[in-house]
């Protein structure tokens, strides 16, 4: 017998060996809704790998501004700064809970300074 044992996120070649597991199906062909939750699973951790990468380059920029502003020697301008740095962490943070996650992300642009 020749097919395949899938979950909801994952498949594998059937065996007889192997058999078919609790909570597994066996079927003839992957089908079509298995191969787009893949895909979705796939690009949606690329993105919170971009994600990811983005908040540390804000933290970067942020935290020797948070520590100025800690020990009260901020300038005027840093403070400006820190403020919008912070206001893009923010919003980047909540892009997933905005329509388009994760196929087509609405990222936030990274402030100029």
């Amino acid at each position: 017998m020749e097919g395949f044992v899938i979950t909801e996120t994952s498949w594998a070649p059937y065996t007889e060996d192997r058999g078919v597991l609790e909570g597994e199906t066996f079927v003839e062909e992957i089908p079509q809704w298995l191969i787009d939750n893949l895909t979705r699973i796939e690009v949606d951790r690329e993105n919170r790998t971009i994600l990811s990468a983005r908040m540390a380059d804000a933290g970067v920029v942020i935290q020797p501004l948070q520590d100025d502003f800690d020990i009260e020697e901020i300038t005027d301008e840093d403070l400006a700064r820190l403020k919008i740095w912070k206001k893009y962490r923010s919003t980047l943070g909540k892009t997933p809970e905005r329509a388009g996650w994760p196929e087509t992300p609405d990222w936030p642009e990274p402030p100029q300074s």
